[in-house]
């Protein structure tokens, strides 16, 4: 094994690669577990495994954000997925490379399925990353093909959780689930792609994903675990304009607003303020569901700590 697979995920490694040797590895295997954990390097590997002695390349489907027109063609989805898929590869912890306004359009799945017009020159595996970021269209145009699958091809999925998947990709699909990695193995991570060793305060909210971790370091978390608490304080006290205000600052993409409310509820934990866990949890579900934009989220947040319990 010429790679570095940390040690929480040596048993789902070896429980498929004890399937494939036996000539039962599943044609839909999905992998889910929260962002950051590895489930991307997990499936390169396999893909690997699967072809390595195959004349197949493999097959790459990730989200692509901005708009329409900027998957509007096969040249454009071909160059942006190639990109993106390097990245990947590069590091698959990483959590930046996708925005929450990436998408898997129907239009990227037509183009994938052109590659099954061909027969296959041995085992042909298809990473699709990020499933849940996949439209409902997009998601009934590839049943056909799950339900399906052409001979010699395998499809490896990723998600954040299979329940944000369509039931009918989901019954389909041999699930495993990744798990969250240990410190000891989240510092490995960190100095294999270059990072620094992670404060404690890090771990605290890296909870065992290496990618928040690196989002962590490379954005100042430091500077972020000031803002929270100075937006905690200002909140607790009833003074919501001066809550809202100090978090004017940030970034309003959804990612960064989940890890200030992620880092809002160790701080609220600390501090003695865990009745308010409830609030930050139905914010960041709403959140990444869409039905709360971020800049609402932080506003409804301290609305709710300025309530008296």
């Amino acid at each position: 094994m010429g790679f570095n697979m940390p040690a929480q995920m040596m048993p789902v490694w070896g429980a498929l690669k004890n399937a494939f040797e036996q000539g039962r590895f599943p044609q839909m295997l999905l992998l889910d577990g929260p962002a950051g954990i590895g489930k991307k390097l997990l499936a390169t590997e396999l893909a690997k495994m699967l072809c390595e002695h195959s004349s197949e390349l493999v097959i790459w489907l990730t989200p692509i954000d901005g708009k329409a027109e900027d998957r509007d063609t096969p040249a454009k989805i071909d160059s942006k997925v190639t990109e993106l898929s390097q990245k990947f590869i590069q590091n698959p912890f990483h959590i930046g490379y996708i925005t929450e306004s990436a998408i898997i359009s129907v239009g990227m799945v037509l183009h994938l399925l052109q590659n099954f017009t061909l027969k296959a020159g041995g085992n042909r595996a298809v990473i699709i990353t990020n499933t849940d970021l996949m439209n409902e269209e997009a998601a009934n145009k590839l049943l056909k093909t799950f339900e399906e699958v052409p001979p010699n091809t395998y499809f490896i999925l990723t998600a954040n959780s299979r329940y944000s998947l369509l039931p009918t990709v989901r019954s389909r699909s041999t699930c495993f689930s990744v798990p969250f990695l240990s410190n000891e193995e989240l510092a490995k991570v960190l100095a294999t792609y270059g990072y620094s060793s992670a404060s404690d305060d890090i771990l605290d909210f890296a909870a065992g994903s290496a990618g928040k971790a690196m989002f962590a370091i490379d954005s100042d978390y430091s500077s972020l675990k000031e803002k929270i608490s100075e937006y905690a304080n200002y909140a607790l006290k009833g003074d919501v304009s001066s809550a809202i205000l100090c978090a004017q600052s940030l970034d309003k993409s959804i990612n960064t607003v989940a890890f200030f409310l992620e880092g809002l509820a160790i701080y609220l934990l600390k501090i003695k303020q865990g009745h308010h866990m409830h609030n930050v949890h139905f914010l960041l579900q709403a959140m990444l569901a869409k039905k709360f934009t971020a800049e609402h989220a932080i506003q409804n947040m301290a609305l709710r700590l300025a309530q008296p319990h």
